[in-house]
């Protein structure tokens, strides 16, 4: 994941109160749970997409003679690889 889960819930506990303060979201909705709600789907979502990376890695890897990791070649096949995996698991880029 590219933030630590801590940091994730740092930001996660700002955002519940800011959005309480600002009336996006009615206070008894109790900002802990808020936080932890926003906290879950920004972690879930992280997962998914590092999950679709690995899944696109394999992909190119699988190619015949699969360009190496950190060319144009490779980022243009991983980019399409991962759009690929992304639409097949329902998951917008």
């Amino acid at each position: 994941m590219r933030l630590s889960e801590d940091r994730i819930r740092d930001l996660s506990r700002k955002m519940a109160a800011d959005m309480i303060r600002e009336g996006v979201v009615a206070p008894d909705a109790g900002e802990r749970n808020l936080a932890t709600l926003i906290a879950q789907i920004v972690i879930n979502d992280l997962l998914m997409e590092d999950r679709i990376d690995e899944l696109a890695r394999e992909k190119v890897a699988r190619y015949r003679n699969p360009p190496p990791p950190g060319t144009g070649e490779y980022d243009a096949l991983f980019s399409k690889a991962k759009a690929e995996v992304a639409r097949e698991k329902g998951y917008p880029l």
